[in-house]
C-alpha cells in the first residue's frame, strides 16, 4: 500500500495554484512513520473492505495528521519537523495556516466519497481533538495539573488520532460492534503508550535525532508526564524553581532525569502496549494480527 499511499496523498493535494501544490507536496515528502494509514489498513484487513475506499480513508487520515502537525507547530512556532524548517519557518505563519487548511479540505473532499458512518467517527474525533487541544492550552504553566487531567488530555489529542483509523478500518471492513470496539480499544491504548514514549524521547534525545525541537514543550510550559510526577516528587521544590526562573530548561530536564519520573513513564507506555495487545484476543492468530502486536511492540521500543 506504501507507494499507493504516496501517490494517492499527492495526488489529493494538488490545487490550482501550482505554488499551494507544491507547498503541500513538500510536507507530504517529509514523509514520517505512516502509522494510521498503517493501522487502519491492518483493521480493514480483518473483513471484506473494498481496496479503494481503504486508500482514500487511509489518505485522509495522514493528511488530517500532517495537518494536526503543521497547526501545533504553528500555535508553538516551532522551527523545526521531521528534521528540516517547519511550514511556518520556511513561509510564515499566514501562508503555513494556509496550506494546512487546503490539506484539511483535501482531506474533506476524500471523506466525502467514503460512508457516512465513516465521516461520522473522523467528526467526532476531530471534536476530541481540539477539546484535548484547548485543554491543553489552558493548562499551559499548570504547575498543579493533576496527573489525571494529563492523562484525559493525552487521550483526546493523541490517542483518539490512533483510535480513529483502526475503528474506521473495522467499520470499513464491516466487522461485529464488539470487534470494532476491540480494535477501537487497540488503537486508543497504543496511541497512549505512542505519546509515553514520545516524552520519554524529549528527555533522553536531542533535537538533531528527534527531528523536532527537543524539550520544546517544557519551554512552553506544556508539562508531560514525568514533569508532572517529578514535580511530586522530593525534587519536587526544586523543579518549580527551575521552571520559574525560564531559561533553557536545562536545569529543570536534569532535575526530571534525576528521579525516577522516566522509568515509571516507561513502565506506564508498557502497561499501556499489553492493554492494546490484549484487546486483540477476540481475533484468531493470523498475519495480520501478528502485524497489529509487531506495530505495538515498534511502539514500545522506538528510538526516534
Amino acid at each position: 500500500m506504501s507507494d499507493d499511499l504516496e501517490r494517492a496523498l499527492l495526488k489529493a493535494v494538488e490545487a490550482e495554484d501550482p505554488a499551494l501544490s507544491a507547498m503541500a507536496a513538500v510536507l507530504l515528502r517529509r514523509g514520517g512513520k505512516r502509522l494510521r494509514p498503517m493501522l487502519l489498513s491492518h483493521c480493514a484487513a480483518f473483513g471484506s473492505a473494498a481496496a479503494g475506499e481503504v486508500l482514500q480513508a487511509a489518505a485522509a487520515i495522514e493528511l488530517l495528521h500532517v495537518a494536526s502537525l503543521q497547526h501545533d507547530d504553528v500555535m508553538d512556532q516551532a522551527a523545526i519537523r521531521r528534521g528540516g524548517p517547519s511550514a511556518n519557518s520556511l513561509w510564515g505563519n499566514a501562508t503555513a495556516a494556509l496550506v494546512g487548511t487546503h490539506i484539511v479540505a483535501r482531506a474533506m473532499a476524500l471523506l466525502a466519497k467514503l460512508p457516512p458512518d465513516v465521516v461520522a467517527h473522523v467528526a467526532d474525533a476531530t471534536f476530541v481533538v481540539c477539546t484535548g487541544q484547548l485543554r491543553e492550552t489552558e493548562h499551559a504553566y499548570d504547575l498543579d495539573l493533576d496527573v489525571d487531567t494529563h492523562v484525559e488530555i493525552t487521550r483526546m489529542k493523541t490517542a483518539s488520532l490512533f483510535e480513529l483509523p483502526c475503528r474506521i478500518g473495522a467499520v470499513l471492513a464491516g466487522l461485529h460492534p464488539a470487534q470494532i470496539e476491540a480494535l477501537s480499544q487497540f488503537g486508543r491504548d497504543l496511541g497512549m503508550a505512542f505519546q509515553l514514549v514520545d516524552d520519554l524521547l524529549d528527555f533522553e534525545g536531542e533535537t538533531e535525532t528527534l527531528g523536532k525541537p527537543a524539550r520544546a514543550d517544557l519551554a512552553r510550559g506544556i508539562y508531560s508526564y514525568p514533569v508532572l510526577l517529578t514535580l511530586r516528587s522530593e525534587s519536587g521544590p526544586a523543579l518549580r524553581t527551575a521552571l520559574g526562573a525560564g531559561g533553557s530548561g536545562e536545569l529543570a530536564a536534569d532535575l526530571i532525569r534525576a528521579t525516577g519520573a522516566l522509568g515509571l513513564t516507561h513502565e506506564l507506555a508498557q502497561e499501556y502496549c499489553v492493554r492494546a495487545r490484549r484487546a486483540l484476543h477476540l481475533f484468531s492468530d493470523t498475519p495480520i494480527r501478528s502485524a497489529l502486536l509487531a506495530l505495538s511492540d515498534v511502539v514500545a521500543v522506538r528510538d526516534q
